[in-house]
């Protein structure tokens, strides 16, 4: 411990008088003899013997004034985030005018509550503080260390944000594309977040890896949706972030958490849990999609579609509440699942023109080139559309593109799409007519393949269902 007798002598006249004033008020008599004792330079030995303390009785009565003296020269026991802030910007000021026990009690009470509010980046001034005042010292290479350790872990914890984010711009284009090399991308991103983990742990790192391995399995369809219990891994990390300092940034992450507990529970089917979070998230969907670098929230829009059908809630789509939802215009993920909620808003408005016309400006706007899973998926939808609106015929030309190009390029992943193709062109053929057996066989053979990763038309199920499963 560092030398109490030299902090307590160094002390200036006022602060003595506010600690010393603070102890007999609280009749802390030990602690009020120690202290005047000190500041009389008593001798330890006369002072325990005036005590009739033990030398491990002492040594704890020593560092408990200690710990109270480091109060009073830091201006606080609990330092709000913005004070420690304040008190970061003195540190230069009492290194150069202070004594350095006073300076060095100064700077570790700093850097408790530095830690506490996981206030790494800080720490690395103290620590340089810390070496700066100690070179001449024998604990010089311990506070280079600590400082070593801190740049470390900064740049681990960059690190891992940047794998987050790399992270979910990938996931966006793996659900646009389904393509398989896009999915050892991501699990190789995790074998990244995995390794930054184990070498330096804390709570953010163990956060941003707990999400990357839950969308993978909400999202995605590998082997360690039998590997993680996706239950258990969301309370624990939910846990974790209620334990976090309020000023800690990923304090705020906690909506990114809810959509995956939403989505988890619309998933598995419990309905009764994804509409208690629904109804947390949708109150502040005007940014959640600004949380794109943190988890695919975008994934919402459609699943926010697919839940209020079910529910029979549709009435519950606001035209005045899309316009006010905020979002990255450079993400393509975000901007074409925008596009698909909005022709969905005018779709259940039974406004099927300006539905038609929102896909239609999508596809015109974007280039789907290496991302067909979602075109078709876009185009089955506005099929769907057409077949409302009685457009036959262009309803037909867009079926037809599709066909073809599963043809023409050899595209073997999309039978059940085949399928749905049958049952749209029956309706075209017999437009107005029940949906015949074979017809009904075909909805049937799409509906039965339609699940994991080759889940297409997600929006648009119910109302599928409604129409060619419930006669």
């Amino acid at each position: 411990m560092l030398n109490l007798k030299k902090i307590i002598n160094h002390l200036d006249e006022d602060v003595f008088r506010v600690v010393e004033n603070g102890l007999i008020k609280n009749k802390s008599e030990n602690y009020l003899y120690l202290l005047q004792a000190y500041r009389k330079n008593l001798s330890t030995q006369d002072i325990i013997k005036a005590l009739n303390l033990n030398p491990n009785s002492f040594y704890v009565l020593k560092s408990r004034l200690y710990d109270k003296i480091q109060n009073h020269i830091s201006g606080g026991e609990h330092s709000s985030r913005e004070e420690l802030l304040k008190k970061l910007t003195n540190i230069s000021e009492i290194c150069l005018k202070e004594p350095r026990e006073t300076a060095t009690a100064f700077l570790h009470k700093l850097e408790q509550d530095l830690l506490m509010y996981d206030m790494h980046n800080e720490l690395l001034v103290v620590y340089n503080a810390l070496k700066k005042i100690s070179v001449f010292s024998d604990k010089y290479y311990f506070y280079s260390q600590l400082y070593n350790k801190h740049v470390a872990f900064s740049l681990s914890l960059e690190k891992s944000e940047e794998i987050l984010s790399t992270f979910n711009r990938v996931l966006g284009q793996y659900n646009f594309s389904r393509q398989p090399e896009l999915l050892e991308k991501l699990l190789f991103l995790r074998k990244e977040i995995i390794d930054h983990s184990l070498l330096n742990q804390s709570r953010q790192i163990t956060i941003i890896k707990n999400l990357i391995e839950l969308q993978l399995c909400i999202f995605c369809t590998t082997t360690l949706n039998k590997e993680i219990n996706i239950n258990d891994l969301l309370l624990q990390t939910e846990k974790i972030i209620n334990e976090l300092p309020n000023s800690t940034p990923q304090k705020v992450w906690t909506l990114a958490f809810q959509h995956l507990f939403f989505e988890y529970y619309f998933k598995t089917g419990n309905l009764r849990n994804a509409s208690e979070y629904y109804d947390q998230i949708n109150k502040s969907l005007n940014f959640l999609l600004l949380y794109c670098n943190i988890s695919c929230t975008s994934q919402f829009l459609i699943s926010k579609i697919a839940f209020l059908q079910q529910e029979e809630r549709t009435a519950e789509f606001l035209l005045e509440e899309r316009k006010s939802i905020l979002y990255d215009k450079d993400d393509l993920h975000t901007k074409v699942l925008l596009g698909i909620y909005d022709a969905m808003i005018f779709y259940h408005s039974r406004n099927y023109k300006d539905a038609a016309g929102r896909l239609n400006r999508l596809l015109n706007e974007n280039s789907f080139k290496d991302y067909f899973h979602i075109q078709i998926d876009i185009k089955l939808t506005l099929s769907y559309i057409y077949i409302k609106e009685k457009e036959f015929h262009l309803a037909e030309v867009t079926l037809r593109g599709i066909g073809r190009k599963i043809k023409l390029d050899k595209i073997n992943n999309y039978p059940h799409v085949e399928a749905l193709l049958k049952v749209f062109e029956s309706d075209i053929k017999k437009p107005g007519i029940k949906p015949g057996n074979k017809q009904k066989d075909f909805f049937t053979l799409f509906m039965a393949r339609n699940k994991d990763e080759l889940l297409i038309c997600k929006h648009l199920l119910y109302e599928l269902e409604r129409d060619y499963s419930h006669y």
